[in-house]
């Protein structure tokens, strides 16, 4: 591991440490769900804003909402009452904590530049890392694509206008997944089907007021 990969992974930590001590309101308990029940301790709430993610992991037949508890530039952290933490940066889930099989870091600079129309088309490289079961950190190298495009209406939140939807495909020798993402009109990710961990499976993410 390089210095500077270790230093990555050292921020990261800090900051989901910094999140574990102000935990959200109004949210589910999820980990007797998932089994990892006495792992993670609850603290009293402290969301940083009124806007609500709500989570579903379908494979593990769970779901909770979460409230935002921490910021770092355009990375935000949002957590579950009983201290599972998953981090977005604008709408890219980059880290979680307390799933089990946790997705430690992921690159998502280019994923961003998908979004924004800059990569259409062409192959993007995307490495994440994530815990096993073994509790050793695991390093994969995807080559993605954006595969589709096409438009849907918003019609959770009322709005007339139509959601842009991106559908995109990593691949590796290890493996590959599909990834969805919903773009409002104002160019956030307003909902997302992300893959997180070969045992977790895919994550199903929409933001809501409260």
């Amino acid at each position: 591991m390089t210095t500077s990969t270790t230093r990555s992974l050292r921020r990261a930590t800090t900051l989901l440490i910094v999140a574990s001590l102000a935990l959200a309101s109004g949210c589910d308990k999820v980990t007797s769900r998932l089994g990892i029940t006495g792992q993670i301790g609850g603290v009293a709430p402290r969301p940083i804003g009124p806007e609500r993610l709500r989570v579903a992991l379908p494979e593990r037949g769970v779901q909770a909402t979460l409230a935002p508890v921490a910021k770092n530039g355009k990375t935000v952290v949002w957590q579950t009452l009983d201290g599972i933490t998953l981090a977005f940066q604008q709408g890219m889930l980059v880290s979680t904590r307390g799933l089990g099989e946790d997705l430690m870091t992921s690159d998502v600079s280019n994923r961003l530049m998908m979004l924004n129309g800059q990569l259409d088309g062409t192959y993007y490289p995307h490495i994440r890392s994530y815990l096993d079961g073994e509790y050793q950190t695991v390093f994969r190298s995807y080559q993605c694509q954006l595969q589709a495009q096409s438009r849907e209406p918003d019609i959770n939140r009322g709005n007339t206008s139509a959601a842009r939807k991106l559908e995109e495909t990593c691949v590796s020798p290890a493996g590959e997944f599909a990834n969805t993402y919903w773009i409002g009109a104002a160019g956030q990710v307003i909902k997302s089907r992300q893959w997180v961990s070969p045992e977790i499976g895919m994550m199903e993410t929409e933001r809501v007021q409260r």
